[in-house]
C-alpha cells in the first residue's frame, strides 16, 4: 500500500477522533451551565414576584397618604400589568352574583335616564388614569413566567388565561382595588413559570392589605384557613 495513503488515513482517523473529543467536552460544559443558566431565570423569576410584593405593599401606603383608590390591572393575555388611580371611592363586590345584579340594575337605571341626566351622571364618573411620571406604573413578566391566574371575591375563583365570556373584546384584563382606608381587595397572584406547576404566590390580605410570598403556588380558598369558622365560646 503506498505510504501517502496511510498518512491520509491516519490524518482523517484523527481528526474524527478530534470531533469527538470537543462534542464531549460541549456536553459537558452544557450539562454544567444549563443548572446554573436555569438558576439565574429562577433569581429573575423570585425578584418578579417581590417586585409585585413590595409594590402592592406601596400602594397601600401611597393610598392612604393621598386619599385615593389604586387600580391594579392584569393582562393575562400580555403577561403584565399597570396601576391606575382614580377617585378615593370605588365600587367593589363580595362574589360575582352581586357585581352581576348592580350591572344590571346600573344598565335598567340608565336606560330610564334622559339626556340631561345621562350627561351629569357621566360627568361624575371619575375615570382611573395612569400615574404620573413619578411612578412606575407599567410592568411586564420576565421570559418564562406568566400568570398562572388571579383571584379577587368579585370573580370568585381563580381566574386563569383565556377564561373569556363570548361578549367580551380586547385583551382579558383582572383588576383588584387597593382603597384610601387601608383596605383592600383580597387577591391571590400566582405567578408560574413555564408548565405551570411550580411558582409563587403573591396575596394582599382583605382588610389590613397587608402582602405575603410564598415560594409555592398556593390555592385561593386555602390562604383562609386561618379565619375561624366559628366565634370564641362565651360563658
Amino acid at each position: 500500500m503506498p505510504r501517502g495513503l496511510t498518512g491520509s488515513r491516519a490524518r482523517r482517523g484523527l481528526s474524527l477522533v478530534e470531533i469527538m473529543v470537543v462534542i464531549a467536552l460541549l456536553l459537558v460544559m452544557f450539562a454544567v451551565l444549563v443548572p446554573s443558566v436555569r438558576a439565574v431565570f429562577g433569581l429573575e423569576h423570585r425578584k418578579a414576584a417581590l417586585r409585585m410584593t413590595m409594590l402592592f405593599q406601596q400602594l397601600h401606603d401611597e393610598a392612604i397618604l393621598r386619599n385615593v383608590t389604586f387600580r391594579v390591572a392584569f393582562n393575562l393575555d400580555a403577561n403584565s400589568f399597570h396601576v391606575d388611580v382614580g377617585q378615593g371611592s370605588a365600587v367593589i363586590f363580595s362574589d360575582p352574583e352581586e357585581k352581576a345584579k348592580y350591572e344590571e340594575d346600573l344598565e335598567r337605571r340608565l336606560k330610564l335616564m334622559d339626556e340631561r341626566e345621562l350627561a351629569e351622571y357621566r360627568s361624575n364618573q371619575q375615570p382611573f388614569e395612569k400615574l404620573g411620571a413619578q411612578f412606575q406604573t407599567e410592568f411586564e413578566l420576565p421570559d418564562g413566567l406568566e400568570f398562572g391566574g388571579v383571584y379577587t371575591p368579585q370573580y370568585g375563583h381563580l381566574v386563569r388565561k383565556g377564561e373569556k365570556r363570548e361578549d367580551e373584546e380586547g385583551p382579558q384584563i383582572v383588576y383588584t382595588y387597593i382603597f384610601p382606608s387601608g383596605i383592600a381587595e383580597h387577591t391571590v397572584v400566582w405567578l408560574t413559570e413555564r408548565g405551570g406547576k411550580d411558582g409563587w404566590t403573591v396575596e394582599v390580605e382583605p382588610a389590613s392589605g397587608n402582602v405575603r410570598m410564598s415560594g409555592e403556588l398556593i390555592d385561593w380558598d386555602d390562604t383562609q384557613e386561618w379565619i375561624p369558622t366559628e366565634g370564641p365560646a362565651l360563658p
